[in-house]
């Protein structure tokens, strides 16, 4: 079902701009979609005389592929800038190329911020994702760059990944897009059976433990001149469910997208135990924008 309104009737939509850039210049970044109904801004399903549908939670998969994956790189700002921004994390957290053409592997790439961040600290990358649209988007952005792809469930790392990796990265929302914390162990021990001795696994999430609250809980993630993103949060006892909210103008008008899908609610203190029980030294973490970071290095002697 599709509604639209006019491009011109936007004075909401200025107010939303503001905020946006606001919650985006703080850190803020919440979105991933799943297509569950695209219509004209302006009218109801009542106004129609159709019956209202409850929205339905998607998988993450069925998220990006489905409304995501065109925007997603917008959340990110200024793409060069953020590679800059996660390649200096990348350092401060002791990742480094021991030799020319070590090899790193992205788990959850995305489209590629951390793929070349990690290209320009010596490596040559293995980028894994399971979007296939975001991954030839990393192609585009990384012609020329020493980065394959292998489109892949990152719990998959020993099917998908050879042994010999100097180091493995984890970052932004990969983790939280797991369906359950029982799969951070298979995750963590098929890592360790890639790194080579004293490889390093460097990972950044959010914690979700504490709640927000009321209208806390309304985000706006972006807007520019041509599309809006909000999100609102509902707290369950061990996920997060986000409902996203997508506007895009059109040659018509506007149309609005909306889905809702959940996130697994992780702390720094659980994932660090996770860690532990996988054989890791967990050396520090820090935090970057309201992400946690952790770095961990392989304890014990090398897997094959």
């Amino acid at each position: 079902m599709i509604t639209r309104t006019p491009s011109h009737s936007t004075s909401w939509y200025q107010c939303g701009r503001a905020a946006a850039a606001r919650t985006v210049a703080d850190g803020v970044c919440w979105a991933e979609p799943s297509d569950r109904g695209a219509h004209h801004v302006g009218t109801t399903s009542e106004d129609r005389g159709l019956a209202v549908s409850r929205p339905t939670v998607s998988s993450v998969r069925e998220h990006y592929d489905g409304v995501l994956s065109p925007h997603y790189s917008r959340l990110l700002g200024d793409f060069d800038a953020k590679v800059a921004e996660q390649q200096a994390l990348l350092e401060r957290l002791g990742v480094r190329a021991g030799r020319p053409g070590a090899m790193a592997v992205d788990l959850g790439c995305g489209s590629g911020v951390h793929s070349i961040a990690l290209t320009r600290l010596g490596f040559r990358v293995l980028a894994v994702d399971f979007c296939r649209p975001l991954l030839a988007e990393l192609r585009e952005r990384a012609l020329r760059l020493p980065i394959d792809t292998v489109a892949g469930d990152v719990r998959d790392m020993e099917t998908l990944v050879p042994p010999g990796a100097e180091a493995v990265v984890c970052m932004g929302d990969t983790l939280s897009h797991l369906e359950r914390e029982a799969d951070l162990p298979r995750l963590f021990a098929g890592v360790a059976t890639r790194l080579v001795a004293g490889g390093c696994f460097v990972l950044s999430f959010r914690d979700l433990g504490a709640e927000l609250r009321d209208l806390d809980r309304f985000l706006p993630l972006h807007a520019s001149d041509d599309v809006i993103m909000a999100c609102m949060l509902e707290y369950e006892a061990h996920t997060v469910k986000v409902h996203d909210l997508i506007w895009v103008r059109e040659q018509e008008g506007w149309t609005f997208r909306k889905g809702v899908y959940r996130k697994l609610r992780l702390t720094a203190d659980v994932v660090a135990a996770h860690l532990t029980s996988a054989g890791f030294a967990v050396e520090g973490h820090g935090a970057l924008g309201g992400m946690v970071a952790l770095r961990a290095v392989l304890a014990g002697p090398p897997s094959s």
